[in-house]
Formats: structure tokens, C-alpha cells, sequence
């Protein structure tokens, strides 16, 4: 018998596919994960659980043999694996949002950065590293201090070091077990933003208002919507995720990273999947960047004039927050602040292990800046 239910798989199974589980479990959708982890964080939330390596392709193709569409919960794929996915969407009738062509520009930032400059969009300057004689070639006006970036899989701070001169980066790259490697002059930016944009299948786009970053130790710490930036460079910023979602052809949700420089935006990156700074959606408007998802894979467009209440994000990284069971209760306490734990069987220094959502501003959420939990 066939099933009615809509089934979705997605590649990885931790905290992005866990909350996406929650948003599609309540329309009905099934959901289902795969990736190396057992007993993961989308997986304790109602995943159904296949466990594999993304290369091992017999397993990957019963996985997808059950479903009716595909997404990602993180762009760190093997591009062989996006290679069969390309050739097994040809074959068989499965929707794989977004085309797994865009993650592969979004895993490699020489393809993400040269893509961004071939469709207008200003990014910081850059030289790619391929070998040590590709130093020779760095230009004579180059600015330091930079920073050196390995070209595929980076994130959240990982595989980047600043660096001072040539000496500093020849140092490093004799380091490491092969050279693809880009340099980006540093800009001196005012502020960081990001717009979490969705595009359907007909065409119809839909962004998010922009929202406000702070970092700590490269790790994402809080997010701060709306962001606060002129109403021009709000515009600019849904023209230039309107741009690249158009440009690419996407289907589903992406975020975009920006850099707010005077009256200009420059982009840094962009995830081919919901982004940590878009969780104040859960929370800030009728429907959040998970729903959004689910909904470009089942086909549905869904009315776009609803508001937004001002929401800030505070990641909970590590193991701090933990140490105090008082620090939860206080914010249970109060109900202008929502708790996400994502159920990770283990605290790690710089892991994500939940977020808050506080409705209302950032001087009133008493968010602290970093790990310093207070009682």
C-alpha cells in the first residue's frame, strides 16, 4: 500500500535537522536521516534513523528509495556524494532541494567568492593558494594582516588563522597535508548581518528582514533582530540575497553572511540550508526558516504578510550553561524567553548545544556576551 504520508530525507542529522523534524512532524511529513551518527539530536526528536557513510552509496540509495524529496542539513558533503545525487535525481523521481550543485559552490569558497563577483555582488579581496609558488604571484599591495582560509569544509572558525606576513602563511601551509588554501584581506567592517532567504519551485521569493551577528572566538554567540542598519542597506540586503537565490536557481532556504562597510555590503558566505542566525524566526513570526524549508519541499507557497516581533538569539555553547541548573530555571521562569536544548550526549568546548529565543530587545534580554553564564 502507499503511504500517505510525504516523506523527506535529510543529509545529516544534528541540530538543524532536528529542529526541522519538529516543523515538518507537524504538518505531517515524515521525516527521515542520514549520516554517520547514531542516536543523533534530529533522530531523538522523531527522525527515522539510517546510519552510514555519505560515500557508502548502496546504503545511501535504499535510504533515498524511501523518500519522496531530499534536502541538507549541512553543506560539508563529499562531492562525490553530491555527484551521485546529481546522476540518481536524473534517473529516478525524487525532488533534491536545494540542487546539490549549489552546495558544492557553497562548500569551496574560491567557487562561492568568484560566483558572488560574476553576479555583482562585492566580496573582500582574495588570492588563491594552490601551491607554494602561488606566493610568488601574491601582488605586491597586498594588505596585512590577512586571513588564511583552507578552501573546502571550513566553519565556525575552523581551518582559518590570521596571518602577519608571507613567512606566517608559508609556516602554516608547511603544516598541512595539502595546499587549497584562499587569502582574504581582512575589512574593516562595522557590523556583521545576514538575511535568511526562500525560494519555491515557481519562482516566488521570499525574504527574512535582516538580522544583526555577534561573534565570539569565530563562533557565532548572538544574533539581534532587526539588525540596526539604515532602511536603504535593509533593502540592499534582500536585493543581493534576491540576486544570488535567483542566480543560482535555488530551491529552499539559504542564509547569507554579509559585512556592513559605510553604505556598502560585502558578502562573505552563504549555507545552502536553514542558518544558525535565522533561529530567531522560530519564535519572531508566524513561521520560521524550518517551516519555510518544509515547505519548499512539499510545493506549497504560504501567505507572506505576517509581522515580526523584535527576538534575539543566544546560542548556548559548551558546557557552562549547564553547570548551574539555577541559570535554567530563571529563564524558564520567564516567558519571554524560549529554551532549545538539542539533546547532544556531550559538552564540548565551542559546541552548539541549544539556543534561546528572548522576545524584546538585546538590552533587555541580559544576554551575556560569550560563555559567562550568571546566576
Amino acid at each position: 500500500m502507499k503511504s500517505l504520508y510525504f516523506k523527506v530525507g535529510i543529509l545529516g542529522s544534528g541540530q538543524l535537522g532536528r529542529m526541522f523534524t519538529q516543523s515538518a512532524c507537524n504538518i505531517g511529513i515524515e521525516v527521515s536521516v542520514y549520516s554517520p551518527e547514531k542516536d543523533s539530536p534530529a533522530a531523538k526528536s522523531g527522525a527515522k534513523e539510517y546510519t552510514g557513510e555519505y560515500t557508502n552509496f548502496e546504503l545511501l540509495e535504499k535510504f533515498l528509495e524511501n523518500q519522496n524529496a531530499l534536502s541538507f542539513e549541512f553543506e560539508n558533503i563529499p562531492s562525490s556524494t553530491l555527484d551521485f545525487l546529481i546522476n540518481y535525481q536524473t534517473k529516478q523521481n525524487i525532488k533534491i532541494y536545494p540542487n546539490p550543485r549549489c552546495v558544492q559552490i557553497a562548500q569551496n569558497r574560491k567557487l562561492e567568492k568568484n560566483f558572488f563577483k560574476e553576479i555583482g555582488l562585492l566580496v573582500t579581496n582574495f588570492f588563491v593558494i594552490e601551491s607554494l609558488e602561488d606566493l610568488q604571484k601574491l601582488p605586491k599591495d597586498w594588505k596585512f594582516p590577512s586571513i588564511l582560509k583552507t578552501n573546502l569544509f571550513g566553519y565556525d572558525g575552523k581551518g582559518q588563522w590570521k596571518v602577519n606576513s608571507v613567512l606566517d602563511i608559508e609556516t602554516i601551509l608547511h603544516e598541512q597535508k595539502s595546499f587549497d588554501h584562499i587569502l582574504e584581506e581582512i575589512v574593516p567592517f562595522e557590523k556583521e548581518i545576514s538575511v535568511i532567504g526562500v525560494r519555491f519551485s515557481n519562482g516566488q521569493i521570499f525574504c527574512y528582514p535582516p538580522a544583526e551577528n555577534i561573534h565570539t572566538n569565530h563562533i557565532l554567540d548572538i544574533s539581534i533582530y532587526p539588525a540596526n542598519i539604515s532602511e536603504s542597506l535593509k533593502q540592499k540586503a534582500i536585493r543581493y540575497t534576491t540576486k544570488l537565490l535567483e542566480s543560482l536557481n535555488y530551491v529552499g532556504v539559504l542564509g547569507l553572511e554579509m559585512f556592513v562597510v559605510e553604505d556598502e555590503l560585502y558578502c562573505n558566505e552563504f549555507a545552502p540550508r536553514p542558518h544558525n542566525s535565522g533561529h530567531f524566526t522560530m519564535n519572531a513570526c508566524r513561521y520560521s526558516q524550518f517551516d519555510m524549508q518544509a515547505f519548499t519541499l512539499l510545493g506549497v507557497v504560504p501567505s507572506f504578510d505576517f509581522s515580526f516581533q523584535p527576538t534575539v538569539m543566544k546560542n548556548i555553547i559548551g558546557e557552562s550553561f549547564f553547570q548551574n541548573k539555577q541559570i535554567l530555571t530563571n529563564y524558564l521562569y520567564n516567558p519571554n524567553y524560549h529554551i532549545y536544548l538539542y539533546q547532544k550526549a556531550e559538552a564540548r568546548k565551542g559546541r552548539k548545544m541549544g539556543h534561546i529565543n528572548y522576545l524584546g530587545s538585546f538590552e533587555n534580554s541580559k544576554f551575556p556576551i560569550g560563555t559567562d553564564w550568571k546566576v
